[in-house]
């Protein structure tokens, strides 16, 4: 029914294209330069662009986030110097099925809302299971540190009527060869949800005349550092449609509202917190891979990248984490991109 609704509008749809960098000229946004399924980098002009890119769940190596979840409609505002916050909030879910599978299948709070509870791999309790995603996963992550455990486990078999309550998990359980009624289910903290991103007012207009932004990707001010329970379904479906509206009412700019009061109306200057040179940059090399004058990277160079970028950011910039471990992931970034072949890595996050 998206797909019919889309194609009624005659838009173009472009499948398979990957948005590399924000167009601005003359302090507006005036579209996006991308790399279409063919090879090819094209600019894609346009009076106004609203990024809807979600969030940044695979920058981890533990995440309930699909693959494409890698927050580069975030890091595009960023080298556009447009404004970004609290993209260090990342909520980890506590309950998420340890299993191969990635993304990781998540296990509803509403488990331990009807009894489950909490286990360490010795069987002992050590949490109350109701406390907010942020405890309990700070409280699962030290106790697999001390029992040197890879997860810890969810047990619900003192549960009356798993199937009937909860049928898509069982369902999902009994895939992976766990049946809910007598097994404990192998669980551990997963990235699930990034509280920050491209700051807006209450419509998505962003700080770059032009700019949008709605969904997951945005940072509009609801969350804080933290995230209740299904209310990332303001971002889509309340943002999502205000942004819209606003575009067709021919809206110039943001309001200060939302997070938006600390960046306009009050001549607050907004942090350069990224690295000298990035803001601005380009995709050099990709457009090099297109225009036939270089070569494309080898899919070992960027899973090599890829994999290390992710495990520094799950053991020093995780549910853990304090300003020892933090520099010490500034580090290893910086050392893997300084690595043989970084160049080419650099576009294909």
């Amino acid at each position: 029914a998206l797909v019919e609704a889309v194609q009624a509008t005659m838009a173009a749809l472009h499948e398979h294209a990957f948005a590399l960098d924000l167009i601005v000229e003359g302090d507006r946004c005036r579209g996006v330069t991308a790399r279409f399924a063919d090879g090819s980098v094209h600019e894609v002009r346009a009076t106004n662009v609203l990024v809807t890119t979600g969030g940044a769940g695979q920058m981890y190596a533990v995440t309930t986030n699909p693959l494409e979840a890698t927050g580069d409609g975030i890091a595009m505002a960023l080298r556009a110097g447009v404004a970004v916050a609290d993209i260090e909030f990342v909520q980890f879910h506590p309950t998420a099925l340890s299993v191969e599978a990635m993304p990781r299948p998540l296990l509803t709070e509403a488990l331990r809302g009807h009894g489950a509870l909490l286990r360490d791999t010795n069987g002992e309790r050590f949490v109350d299971e109701l406390q907010p995603r942020d405890v309990v996963s700070r409280a699962e992550t030290r106790r697999m540190i001390e029992l040197a455990a890879d997860h810890v486990f969810l047990d619900a078999t003192g549960l009356d009527s798993f199937d009937e309550r909860f049928p898509n998990i069982a369902k999902e359980l009994r895939a992976v060869g766990l049946d809910p009624s007598k097994d404990w289910l192998p669980v551990a903290p997963a990235a699930h949800y990034t509280c920050g991103g491209i700051v807006t007012d209450l419509s998505g207009a962003s700080s770059l005349p032009g700019l949008w932004a709605a969904g997951e990707a945005s940072c509009s001010g609801v969350h804080g550092a933290n995230r209740l329970a299904s209310n990332s379904l303001l971002e889509g479906m309340v943002f999502g449609p205000r942004a819209v509206e606003a575009i067709e009412a021919g809206v110039s700019g943001p309001e200060a509202s939302g997070a938006m009061r600390t960046v306009l109306g009050m001549d607050a200057d907004v942090p350069d917190v990224v690295p000298a040179g990035v803001i601005g940059g380009r995709f050099v090399h990709l457009e090099a891979v297109a225009s036939g004058e270089g070569d494309e990277p080898s899919t070992a160079d960027v899973a090599i990248a890829r994999s290390a970028l992710q495990r520094e950011m799950t053991f020093r910039a995780g549910v853990l984490r304090d300003a020892t471990s933090l520099g010490a992931a500034v580090t290893a970034v910086e050392s893997v991109l300084a690595a043989p072949g970084s160049s080419e890595v650099g576009g294909w996050e």
